[in-house]
């Protein structure tokens, strides 16, 4: 996928150049509202668009991917604390441990409150 990603940049890359080789010589004006650059070459342009398009990716790119570290640091921490609820888990069934078994017919109660007959 990456060289993919690779070749299609570099064609695009490519095209741009060209274009904006063959446009160079070719002028025009450029009119924004209240703003005005005259004689401007065409290859100027396609070139300045090329670049403001890729700087506005790569900004919302870094935005994003700030948003997702964020999101896997969390997640992260979740995973550890579900990893430690596990060895929690598996070692209090460890055959070596105390495990508290309620004696058959007896009520769930502290043994220590049950009247004795001395």
């Amino acid at each position: 996928m990456l060289n993919v990603a690779i070749i299609l940049f570099l064609l695009v890359t490519a095209g741009m150049a060209v274009l904006a080789f063959v446009n160079f010589l070719n002028e025009t004006t450029l009119s924004l509202i209240i703003w005005q650059i005259p004689h401007i070459p065409v290859g100027l342009l396609c070139l300045l668009a090329f670049l403001l398009g890729a700087l506005m990716l790569y900004i919302i790119s870094v935005a994003a991917g700030q948003r997702e570290t964020h999101e896997l640091k969390k997640l992260r921490g979740r995973v550890e604390e579900l990893e430690q609820e596990t060895y929690q888990d598996v070692f209090n069934s460890l055959p070596g441990a105390i495990s508290i078994v309620p004696m058959p017919g007896m009520p769930n109660r502290n043994i220590s409150d049950i009247p004795t007959q001395h």
